[in-house]
């Protein structure tokens, strides 16, 4: 027994030793970063956190509310701007709560050097992190601006962009890890998905709207909503959700506002191959899987007969193929090679590659691409039959 005490004893002591607190913080002297903002502002590093901050219980009882409080650091560099907050803020960021960066204009279209070194060291940062830019507003605009029922904007952009891709199926999230790894790979560009300011009944929201272009270090232009869609339908891997309009006439974008369908996708698939010519050219074969459902329909035509399905998934399968072709050409247009065509090329063909890797960029904007897509129907939900139209 006496052995048993003494082990006891030892143990506690060693673990006490080992248990290193020179770095301790109580809780009570911290507060949770939901996210944080980085931006440049001339010469100066600017880095916002959006932290918890919940308010004293009203008197009554209740629940306590939660206000959302924006902290801003200005200095040479991040890791300095980050640490001036402290001297004016009485609690310690935790900044491994965090669970978005959103990255202003300023920075992105300057370099964005200035702050991958400082997002990649820091150990607080977590690599699954989602990333944002912040288009046409600052990053600190962006955290302030309200988001019920979400008490925090940092939170309720994970939520949209995650709940947009099974509804929508229009933005890519993107994470700090594949964000970084495709910054330092040759072949391939990174992308990032903007969240811009809008009012609506006088109120300020907050709403996804295109995708940020990087090339060498930089912003260099943006995609669309089509070219945004095209951006993920073509993003390898398979993909579920996501929702496409197309017109009986033939023609999406002036058709008669009564022949339009709208097609869903449950799930789709992209496979993009590298073809070699003797030439030594280089063709893009792009093939693409989807099927879905019939979602709506806004005219009285019966569009379940064999005739018209088959006519839903030319068009379907049409218009999928003009989205991958739009963001196709947009890349093009801005030199970035989004899509990892390079990188592709180097594993396949690696003399090829050493080639064509010193000006890639000039290279990839006169690939020539063909494209194919199939989309299947796999049903038209609970009714039968369009719901009749009253003469």
């Amino acid at each position: 027994m006496r052995k048993i005490i003494l082990m006891g004893l030892i143990l506690s002591l060693l673990s006490s030793g080992l248990t290193g607190c020179y770095n301790r913080v109580e809780m009570d002297d911290t507060v949770a970063v939901t996210g944080f903002g980085i931006d440049v502002d001339g010469e100066q590093k600017v880095i916002h956190f959006q932290v918890a901050s919940p308010s004293s219980k009203p008197e009554g009882g209740g629940t306590a509310k939660v206000e959302t409080v924006v902290l801003k650091g200005k200095a040479p560099g991040y890791a300095q701007a980050a640490r001036e907050i402290t001297l004016r803020f009485p609690r310690t960021p935790v900044w491994s709560l965090a669970t978005t960066i959103l990255l202003g204009e300023q920075v992105a279209r300057k370099d964005l050097d200035l702050m991958m070194d400082f997002v990649s060291r820091n150990r607080f940062i977590r690599p699954n992190m989602l990333l944002f830019l912040a288009a046409g507003a600052t990053p600190e605009e962006v955290l302030q601006v309200k988001t019920p029922p979400e008490n925090y904007s940092a939170l309720a952009l994970v939520k949209i962009i995650r709940g947009q891709e099974s509804q929508s199926g229009i933005y890519l999230p993107v994470t700090l890890r594949d964000f970084r790894t495709k910054y330092v790979t040759a072949g391939i560009e990174p992308v990032l998905p903007q969240v811009k300011i809008e009012e609506a009944d006088g109120e300020k929201i907050l709403r996804l709207q295109g995708v940020a272009v990087f090339r060498d270090r930089r912003m260099v232009g943006e995609l669309n909503e089509k070219e945004s869609r095209g951006l993920r339908i073509l993003d390898p891997g398979e993909k579920r959700g996501g929702l496409v309009t197309v017109n009986l006439s033939g023609d999406t974008e002036t058709g008669p506002l009564e022949d339009m369908v709208t097609m869903e996708i449950i799930r789709s698939r992209a496979r993009c191959t590298p073809s070699f010519n003797p030439d030594g050219t280089v063709e893009i074969l792009i093939d693409i899987e989807a099927d879905g459902n019939l979602y709506e329909q806004t005219s009285a035509e019966n569009l379940q007969t064999t005739a018209n399905l088959a006519r839903l998934e030319q068009l379907t399968s049409q218009s999928i193929k003009e989205n991958a072709l739009a963001c196709i050409h947009k890349a093009q247009l801005l030199g970035s090679d989004i899509f990892g065509w390079g990188a592709m090329i180097s594993r396949q063909n690696p003399a090829l590659w050493q080639q064509l890797k010193a000006d890639w960029p000039a290279h990839f904007s006169d690939l020539q691409v063909q494209a194919e897509v199939n989309y299947s129907v796999r049903r038209t939900y609970l009714i039968e039959a369009p719901v009749p139209i009253k003469n």
